[in-house]
C-alpha cells in the first residue's frame, strides 16, 4: 500500500462509521481491510506525492490513530468518576439520615 493510498483511506476512514465498526471489531485484520479498501481508491483522489511503500505495521499504526483521535471523550474519565463518586455519598448521606 502506498503512502498516498493511505492518507485518502484515511481521510475516508473518518467520515465512514461502517468502516470504522469493521476496523475495530475484534479479530478484525485492519491491514487486509486497508489494502482492499485502497484497491477502491481511484487514482485521481491520491496525491501526487512521491510513491512510498508502507509496512504493514505503518499501515496498523496510522490506522489505530485515526480511529483513537476520533473517539476521544471530550469529557475526562476523571470528572466522570469524580461525579459517580458524588453521587454515591450523596445516596449514602440520604439513606443514613432516613434511617435513624
Amino acid at each position: 500500500m502506498q503512502a498516498a493510498q493511505l492518507k485518502v483511506f484515511l481521510a475516508k476512514l473518518k467520515s465512514e462509521p461502517l468502516l470504522q465498526s469493521q476496523l475495530t471489531a475484534e479479530g478484525a485484520d485492519i491491514v487486509s481491510t486497508a489494502k482492499v479498501a485502497a484497491l477502491f481508491i481511484d487514482s485521481n483522489e491520491s496525491t501526487s506525492e512521491a510513491v512510498i511503500d508502507l509496512s504493514d505495521q505503518e499501515i496498523k499504526d496510522q490506522i489505530f490513530d485515526a480511529l483513537n483521535k476520533g473517539n476521544n471523550p471530550s469529557i475526562s474519565p476523571i470528572l466522570i468518576w469524580a461525579t459517580l463518586l458524588t453521587v454515591l455519598l450523596l445516596l449514602i448521606g440520604v439513606f443514613l439520615n432516613l434511617k435513624y
